[in-house]
């Protein structure tokens, strides 16, 4: 029986091999590698539809695939974010282009690695081995050659677009408050002081907000505070007020009014960039108020713009850094988050 050996790899995913030999893409991890080796065999599919006369995955620049990011996290068992920065370091390399397609899809165009330069020493010393010669093919074991290429494998699939949105899986920080200790022994009433009082409702406030600002975070507060409960309550009324007008001036824009990334790039508990950055911004914030060499004319000005701009950042660098952007999208949201700063503080 003649069958030709390449009938072997349709149970496998191939990798090319100057994605391990070519210098250029050694920055790729494995990762990067077997997911651009799913989007080339999908790419496969819809150059066989289009040789059986399906037009429907080709356009002018060529054979192309709806592949969503949910999909293919799916298909890799690793999380839709990581997914998505893979994907960007593909693009990076030149080995696939994305163009969005629509207000959800994107069109993927894979292109081939690029050889590996004549004068680099090959990592895979044999990948230059054919498994196609004559000889090879005589000396497979027939009875495997029989079960792999047997017609009971299923036909090409068409490419679908996987339009289904992934579901956020918000995760609350646990901030579990301290029990306080027994006291031992009966002792006398006295009545609380103004010390204790405040020390009651900052607690109850801590208690409040603890969902979402990290005990850390809190306690910044309190030492900004130094232990009044006005203030303590003012630093947070600033910080959701400055939280609210970065999220509304976001929304305000139809392309991410209707886009779960803005809710995930706005809420503490998604977005590491603003639950861990919110306390390094507040000790910047004591450097400069408190401890800076020039005064500040308005301090809480200061503070409410200060709050404002890093957030600002945090939910531009989060949405940048996990989410595939067009070159208008991203041009926006660079617009949406400069924040005009006022006129200097510093007397």
């Amino acid at each position: 029986m003649n069958t030709n050996i390449n009938t072997m790899g349709r149970a496998f995913v191939p990798v090319n091999t100057d994605l391990f030999n070519n210098p250029k893409y050694f920055n790729l991890d494995m990762s990067a590698l077997v997911l651009y080796s799913i989007y080339e065999q999908r790419q496969q599919v819809s150059q066989y539809h289009s040789l059986h006369g399906n037009k429907t995955f080709t356009d002018d620049n060529g054979a192309f695939i709806y592949f969503s990011n949910e999909e293919a996290a799916d298909i890799m068992r690793i999380s839709t974010r990581k997914l998505t920065r893979l994907r960007k370091k593909l693009v990076e390399c030149g080995l696939i282009k994305v163009v969005r397609h629509g207000l959800r899809n994107f069109k993927i165009y894979v292109n081939q690695p690029e050889l590996t330069p004549e004068d680099v020493e090959p990592k895979m010393k044999w990948s230059n081995f054919s498994f196609e010669k004559e000889e090879v093919a005589q000396n497979v074991d027939t009875m495997l050659v029989d079960k792999m290429s047997s017609d009971n494998s299923p036909k090409c699939p068409i490419n679908q677009s996987n339009n289904n949105q992934s579901k956020s899986n918000i995760t609350r920080e646990t901030n579990e408050t301290d029990t306080p200790a027994q006291k031992s022994g009966a002792q006398p009433v006295s009545q609380p002081t103004e010390q204790d009082l405040d020390d009651m409702v900052i607690k109850s406030l801590e208690d409040k907000v603890a969902p979402v600002l990290t005990k850390s975070t809190f306690g910044r507060i309190k030492t900004l505070s130094q232990g009044s409960y006005s203030k303590a309550k003012w630093f947070v009324d600033t910080i959701f007020k400055a939280k609210s007008q970065v999220e509304s001036k976001l929304l305000s824009s139809d392309t991410w009014l209707y886009s779960p990334v803005s809710s995930e790039a706005t809420r503490f508990e998604t977005n590491e960039l603003l639950s861990k950055g919110l306390e390094s911004a507040l000790l910047q914030i004591a450097e400069h108020v408190y401890r800076g060499k020039e005064t500040i004319r308005n301090a809480s000005s200061f503070i409410y713009v200060y709050i404002r701009n890093f957030m600002a950042s945090a939910v531009r660098n989060y949405i940048k850094d996990n989410y595939e952007l067009v070159e208008d999208d991203e041009i926006e949201l660079n617009m949406l988050m400069n924040f005009r700063t006022p006129a200097a503080f510093v007397a």
